[in-house]
């Protein structure tokens, strides 16, 4: 398949080495058999998989070296999640390792660190933070779930939606109003009042519903209580992941269009020597690298400072970009495939379908555009 990444990027020798290790890693699915069979299928992934992943080192990415991870810089990472989004890969690597971990990392529990972390990293356990209340709101205040002290712990009352993966998890890290403002806590999947609801995505994943009456937890338990700030942070890295898994699916959806137009042949020649199909390719092309500069501009912001406002800034600047680039991409490279581009069983249409779903997740691209207005204007 022509590769039009290694034509025009100059990567250093541990990014290379990342990219073409996980580009290895899924090559043995180049057709997508494993990504189509687990379509609708819970947990919705490979346990062997996610084992093998734990092996190599990439659930520990962004963990720090003393809690056995990597503690990659965010400008070699992104290529990792790029990889996971030309694969398609279905495993909940962001939900759990970015999320789940940042959410404890960034947190004040000690304890919590130095017994979950670890097992992350292992792939011995599976964490994912459950913080959305309301339908297309971004707000990490949580109001409608309610933790009440009852003098051992806390009791905790309510319903979050829109948690990916849940079904895969261990725990969640949830966030609820207690007397000191929102705070976030570890709730354990198979605790006592705690049920969960699922719902089938467009890409074939599921979202969960988690509902918790009166679920106890102990004061070891909380996460952290300045759960709004610590939240905000993490979820800000998940969008610069989403926003290089989004870049992945782009890419590579170009690459096999490109690929595709220059072997169809109509009126005996390829389509893709026609002039109106090599600007539609070209357009989307442009929409590709302008994606790129973005998501790298951006994790270069994330390695430079620590500054939340920044980083927010920055977070939001890839995921508005890249967000509707992916759609469009996506979109235009079903028309360059024609007919067969609207079928199910033409591959082209997973990476639309995995574009609608990751543009939605974490904040469409309006609301970051909004967000990145206001943050910029505020300056």
């Amino acid at each position: 398949m022509l590769d039009l990444q290694s034509r025009i990027d100059r990567l250093g020798e541990e990014e290379q080495m990342i990219r073409d290790s996980v580009a290895s890693f899924y090559s043995d699915d180049a057709t997508l058999k494993r990504v189509r069979a687990q379509r609708g299928e819970q947990p919705g992934y490979d346990s062997g998989k996610w084992q093998e992943m734990a092996d190599l080192g990439w659930l520990g990415s962004q963990i720090p070296e003393q809690y056995g991870g990597m503690a990659l810089k965010f400008s070699e990472v992104i290529h990792m999640f790029e990889q996971f989004g030309r694969a398609l890969a279905p495993e909940p690597v962001i939900s759990t390792t970015v999320l789940g971990a940042a959410a404890i990392l960034n947190g004040d529990n000690g304890g919590l660190k130095e017994e979950f972390l670890p097992l992350l990293v292992s792939g011995k356990c599976k964490i994912t933070v459950a913080w959305q209340e309301n339908v297309s709101s971004m707000d990490t205040e949580a109001t409608d779930v309610v933790a009440t002290a009852d003098g051992t712990g806390y009791s905790i009352s309510g319903k979050k939606l829109f948690i990916p993966s849940a079904a895969g998890v261990d725990a969640f890290v949830v966030s609820a109003r207690a007397s000191g403002g929102t705070s976030l806590f570890l709730v354990d999947k198979n605790s006592e009042g705690l049920s969960i609801e699922y719902e089938n995505r467009i890409d074939g994943g599921f979202f969960a519903m988690i509902t918790l009456e009166d679920v106890s937890v102990e004061e070891t338990a909380v996460v952290a209580k300045n759960g709004a700030q610590v939240l905000s942070k993490a979820l800000d890295e998940g969008r610069l992941a989403v926003s290089a898994e989004l870049f992945g699916v782009m890419a590579q959806a170009l690459e096999i269009s490109v690929d595709y137009i220059k072997q169809r042949e109509q009126f005996g020649k390829p389509v893709g020597s026609f002039q109106a199909i090599q600007h539609r390719a070209v357009d989307t092309f442009i929409l590709v690298e302008l994606s790129r500069s973005v998501l790298i501009q951006s994790a270069r912001t994330f390695d430079q400072t620590e500054d939340e406002t920044a980083r927010a800034i920055a977070a939001s600047q890839a995921k508005a970009r890249c967000s509707d680039a992916a759609l469009k991409v996506t979109k235009s490279c079903i028309q360059l495939h024609g007919g067969i581009g609207y079928t199910d069983e033409c591959n082209i249409g997973l990476y639309l379908k995995k574009a609608m779903f990751l543009a939605t997740w974490l904040g469409q691209a309006a609301y970051h555009r909004s967000r990145y207005g206001k943050l910029t204007n505020a300056i």
